[in-house]
């Protein structure tokens, strides 16, 4: 019982990691012309995710051409990697203002709407996305991220679903279907998917917190104790706390 409610604390603390890989168009279109120089160096900062040199590089470009709608959507893009939120947002709306039906500015913005906490902004842009022929396997993730954090399972775990089918090798989508789980109650379901995302490498602590919870629940105590002690050797000190308190 002790451990029962040491984890039900814990289980509140654990945050939804937003783990979403660069979205695509499935129709990529080429900029605007530009010195081919200039655009070989911004394609090739994109390719190697050096962000910091693709913003140098397009604020350029986009002074000569400030309209080119897939320039600033590459920016946006270029900003969403380095956590720069807000500069994400205006750079996509910019892109939408040239260029209303540009998918990839839609899937792109969908993910900063919902690091900025617009959930519902983030369902429409997925929406319309979606409306003009995008079919990327990360629009699930944003929406199942969506429905996690508005508490609904069913919906979240549905869009997970159809995402581990999509990318099998993908850790995160076995955690997140996992979470989505365990909030609907299928603790043998969630622990599967948990195992299913350690097996394919997840980083962090998070995925063998989240194990653990699911072990309590199945009364398999020395398992939980098991992952919160390699949660606790992976960074997780509220976890190390619990091991000293519980598992030893």
């Amino acid at each position: 019982m002790r451990m029962q409610m040491q984890m039900q604390m814990m289980w509140r603390r654990v945050r939804v990691a937003l783990l979403l890989g660069a979205l695509v168009s499935l129709a990529p279109r080429p900029a605007q012309a530009q010195a081919a120089p200039a655009a070989t160096a911004i394609d090739r900062a994109l390719a190697t995710s050096q962000w910091r040199d693709a913003v140098r590089l397009l604020d350029s470009a986009l002074t000569v051409t400030p309209r080119d709608a897939t320039r600033l959507q590459q920016r946006g893009r270029a900003h969403r990697e380095l956590a720069q939120f807000d500069k994400a947002l205006a750079d996509y709306t910019l892109a939408l203002a040239v260029d209303r039906r540009f998918a990839a500015a839609y899937g792109g913005r969908a993910i900063v709407q919902q690091r900025l906490g617009n959930i519902n902004a983030a369902f429409a842009d997925v929406d319309s996305a979606r409306a003009l022929g995008m079919n990327d396997p990360q629009l699930d993730l944003v929406d199942g991220i969506g429905h996690l954090m508005n508490d609904d399972g069913a919906k979240a775990w549905a869009r997970f679903n159809t995402y581990v089918r999509a990318e099998p090798d993908a850790a995160q989508g076995w955690m997140l279907r996992g979470r989505a789980a365990g909030m609907l109650g299928r603790n043998a379901d969630a622990e599967k998917d948990f195992t299913a995302a350690i097996e394919r490498r997840m980083p962090g602590p998070e995925v063998y917190t989240l194990r653990a919870m699911a072990r309590v629940a199945l009364r398999n105590t020395a398992g939980a104790c098991a992952d919160l002690t390699e949660a606790a050797n992976r960074g997780d000190k509220t976890a190390a706390g619990t091991v000293t308190k519980i598992c030893r």
